[in-house]
């Protein structure tokens, strides 16, 4: 088991016994614990997101929040704990879709949060492959629920039966982030600036039409040739009615 990082940005052997918690010493931030978290918080999404699960400091953490590392002692109990409490937050707030009317409006949503919260998406485009960093099972967990509220609309229609829903899930995930986690590539592909707000908001709404596209149906009622891509006609009557010769 790996050393934990105290709040004096140094590693210290676990001891086995969870740590006990220091009361703050700063009387303003014991009168306000919901803006201290909020503060440490954001401190840590920034941090993880720069620096990764095993680069990111507590010192720096405490410093950029305006807190002192007791505080981040008392409320998280170290850099593990605020991983879990950043994991999940976003489990709670981005993974769920059944939230959403749609999947189109799932993913339009996705677009924007990555866009006001991009910490998370450098926290997670920064894990070592292969590396299991904490809260993986939890976050496995979620996951999975997610997957299953995706094969429900998928058996309402809401995109075509033969598209694999693990394979949609990762490629309209990936498709949210693109702006945070590849900048120069989407400013080259589309020739805007990918962190403008102009650009998220016209961005967010191609990936919910293209997810719409992906319908069993179209609105007109004519079924998706599989081959193709195309909408195929009911039958091979031409315009006016009358058979083809």
């Amino acid at each position: 088991m790996a050393a934990e990082e105290t709040t004096s940005g140094k590693s210290a052997a676990p001891s086995g016994k969870q740590q006990r918690r220091r009361r703050p010493d700063d009387p303003g931030r014991r009168r306000d614990p919901v803006g201290t978290r909020r503060a440490i918080l954001a401190a840590a999404g920034e941090e993880f997101g720069a620096h990764g699960f095993d680069g990111a400091r507590v010192v720096r953490i405490a410093e950029a929040a305006g807190v002192s590392h007791q505080l981040i002692t008392y409320y998280f109990g170290g850099k593990r704990g605020l991983y879990e409490a950043l994991s999940e937050r976003w489990l709670g707030t981005a993974l769920p879709v059944s939230q959403d009317p749609t999947f189109a409006a799932a993913v339009r949503r996705y677009v924007h949060m990555a866009h006001e919260d991009p910490g998370w998406v450098r926290t997670l485009t920064r894990e070592e492959p292969g590396s299991r960093p904490p809260a993986e099972d939890e976050r496995a967990a979620e996951l999975f629920k997610s997957i299953e509220e995706l094969r429900e609309r998928q058996a309402r229609g809401e995109f075509r039966a033969d598209l694999d829903v693990g394979a949609v899930s990762l490629a309209f995930f990936a498709a949210s982030i693109a702006p945070v986690a590849l900048p120069w590539i989407a400013r080259e592909f589309t020739r805007q600036d990918p962190l403008s707000q102009e650009f998220i908001d016209h961005y967010a709404e191609q990936v919910a039409r293209i997810i719409s596209a992906l319908a069993e149906a179209t609105a007109d009622g004519a079924t998706v040739d599989d081959t193709s891509g195309d909408s195929a006609p009911a039958d091979d009557a031409s315009e006016d009615g009358e058979p083809e010769e």
